[in-house]
């Protein structure tokens, strides 16, 4: 909840603390690996989770000036949430996802890809029209990773990175709904939150990237209470929690909704950071 009320979507999940370039990471990760929580629950992650507007692929597209047929590298694929609607505009994907799980329903949708991280992926310099990340290059470690990605470009190539971004609750709902978060789960209220424009900075840090820019394309979606509860199980902070404390926070939360009217109306920022290879 941001401040007191970030709601899932808000992402990069919630409490996460991204790395910095040195690579180290916040405390906020310690025992458990949580990007590796998501392949618990695939079939659910996939099933629930948000996917993009069409306006963000053809935004990319564009910057890129990509054409059917082009090579894409895409690091953290997960399910495939943004691999399908590049691989339905033409682009050859090829999809990195450490996740067993995950990529096994990734594979489900007809996707070739490579089971690693990008830390331990072999680059291939050059062999790409563009490398990109969604919802996952707060993961991504390493002191080098930008430069790591910047070298997977032909010259002219696009990085793009995007997340999308969940606003804030309002009124009454979005009251009741803090309140079940402080009674169930209060350290999920507030707390540090990772800066995604810091990414403006990074990419511009890196010698062989130039015209750093940012979009944003703001879409909305609307969930009955049991598809927002669904989705909930799907972010990695809910997800290592213990099951029964889990289980208690998502039926206040149910509860809200349903005194609410049974639905949200979701709305999210997909903020898009763009860099081209020189």
């Amino acid at each position: 909840m941001t401040g007191a009320r970030e709601q899932p979507g808000a992402d990069p999940e919630a409490r996460l603390v991204a790395p910095s370039r040195s690579g180290a990471r916040g405390p906020e990760v310690a025992a458990v690996e949580q990007r590796l929580v998501f392949g618990e629950v695939a079939e659910q992650y996939d099933q629930a989770r948000p996917s993009y507007p069409d306006a963000l692929f053809d935004t990319v597209i564009e910057h890129g000036g990509l054409a059917p047929g082009d090579a894409a590298l895409e690091i953290g694929a997960g399910t495939g949430k943004a691999t399908r609607g590049f691989v339905g505009r033409g682009i050859a994907v090829h999809a990195l996802e450490p996740s067993p799980g995950m990529a096994a329903v990734l594979r489900g949708h007809g996707i070739d890809v490579e089971e690693t991280t990008f830390e331990d992926w072999p680059a291939r310099p050059g062999a790409f029209r563009l490398v990109f990340a969604a919802q996952a290059w707060h993961w991504v470690q390493g002191a080098d990773r930008y430069e790591k990605a910047a070298s997977a470009l032909a010259p002219g190539g696009t990085i793009a990175l995007f997340w999308n971004q969940g606003r804030e609750w309002t009124g009454d709902m979005g009251a009741d709904n803090d309140a079940a978060y402080a009674e169930h789960a209060p350290h999920l209220v507030g707390g540090r939150h990772f800066d995604l424009d810091r990414e403006l900075d990074e990419l511009a840090a890196v010698p062989s990237l130039t015209g750093v820019s940012k979009r944003v394309i703001t879409w909305e979606q609307r969930y009955s209470t049991a598809e927002w509860v669904t989705m909930l199980g799907t972010h990695s902070d809910h997800r290592i929690l213990p099951e029964e404390q889990r289980a208690r926070l998502h039926a206040a939360v149910g509860d809200v909704i349903e005194r609410h009217g049974g639905f949200v109306d979701f709305v999210y920022d997909v903020n898009c950071y763009l860099a081209t290879r020189v």
